[in-house]
């Protein structure tokens, strides 16, 4: 760790606390979410408290702390490979409690063998406790990066990934072959006889490099909650377009909202969806409000957003509900054969919405 240049590893650390600060805020609902931001956390934290250590005075202890808490890091990579390798979610929690307290129990006996060597206590001396914690993470690693390879090329050869799959399957499948490669030079540096866990100014920049092309990969799925959110994406944009309408339209008519305890949460497409059945349940309701009147009208885009308005205004207002006379022009809603034309029609109403509205509005509201 003593090797890193201080300037690559805060903007690595960095970068990876806002990446994960967004996916715990935008990006945690699935266990697989879960997983990859709580090892982001261990990551993290292993890597701050080496930094407090070394910046104190005690780099040694500094890198036994980075050992053992970054034992929790391992579990949860370990745990996420297995899951992304198809294990059985029926099985899964249980195994991955196995994992974390394997960890657990590996950092706690380093805190204690580094503890003691801070005392004083040359532990080392009797057995070299160091060595041998360095190389069963070693092997750890390697065992999940041939796992994580072998379920990318597994999730490569099946049928028509899309090319956003292609691509994520073929960036973890490096990411594996990283760690297996990663793993066993620093075996050999070990088995050489050289410092455990100081791979040399190499290895501890390359290990912070392939630490930021995986984040900038998890942090994939952030940028596009973020897009979502923000209603940047076509959808999103449809979403913004139709609001104006919906908001006068729910107004109007309260009782057709479709309350949800997730809705703050939901994605466009559903958003999407929720508010077209909105405004159609809405124009249901107003439709007894449209007045009929002599004059004819012409099925336009224009005239039903007129039509509506003008509903919506008697309700409003508190107006009797006007006769019936059963003509068709008293139709407050554009015909449509399916839901993408019913989109169409909606989108397009909500461009004439804002001009049909001022023109219905009464001098006391203008």
């Amino acid at each position: 760790m003593n090797a890193a240049p201080p300037l690559l590893t805060g903007i690595v650390v960095l970068f990876a606390a806002l990446v994960m600060v967004g996916r715990w805020l935008l990006v945690n609902e699935t266990t697989t979410d879960h997983l990859i931001n709580r090892t982001l956390i261990w990551v993290i934290g292993s890597v701050l408290g080496y930094a407090i250590a070394a910046g104190l005075g005690y780099p040694d202890f500094g890198q036994r702390l980075f050992l053992a808490v970054g034992a929790g890091s391992l579990s949860g990579y370990f745990g996420f490979v297995a899951l992304f390798g198809r294990a059985d979610p029926r099985t899964w929690r249980r195994h991955q409690r196995s994992y974390d307290a394997i960890a657990a129990t590996f950092g706690t006996f380093v805190l204690i063998c580094a503890g003691a060597e801070a005392a004083g206590l040359p532990l080392h001396r009797s057995v070299d406790w160091e060595r041998i914690a360095w190389a069963a993470v070693y092997l750890v690693l390697a065992w999940t990066g041939v796992l994580l390879g072998r379920a990318c090329v597994r999730e490569l050869r099946n049928a028509a990934p899309t090319r956003r799959e292609r691509l994520t399957y073929s960036a973890l499948l490096l990411f594996g072959v990283y760690s297996v490669d990663s793993a066993f030079y620093a075996m050999l540096q070990l088995i050489s006889g050289g410092p455990p866990g100081r791979p040399g100014t190499v290895g501890v920049v390359g290990s912070f490099l392939g630490m930021a092309v995986l984040t900038a990969l998890i942090a994939i799925p952030l940028i596009n909650a973020i897009i979502v959110r923000a209603e940047l994406d076509r959808t999103g944009r449809q979403c913004r377009r139709l609001r104006p309408l919906w908001l006068d339209l729910t107004d109007a008519v309260p009782e057709v909202v479709l309350h949800s305890a997730d809705a703050a949460r939901q994605g466009s497409a559903a958003r999407l969806y929720r508010m077209t059945i909105e405004i159609g349940d809405a124009l249901l309701h107003l439709r007894q409000f449209a007045p009929d009147t002599a004059a004819p009208h012409a099925d336009t885009i224009s005239s039903f957003a007129m039509r509506i308005a003008e509903a919506v205004e008697h309700k409003r207002r508190g107006l009797p509900v006007p006769n019936r006379t059963g003509h068709p022009r008293s139709a407050i809603r554009p015909p449509a054969d399916d839901r993408t034309a019913e989109l169409r029609n909606l989108l397009a109403l909500s461009r004439e919405w804002p001009k049909a509205r001022a023109a219905v509005e009464t001098p006391a509201d203008a």
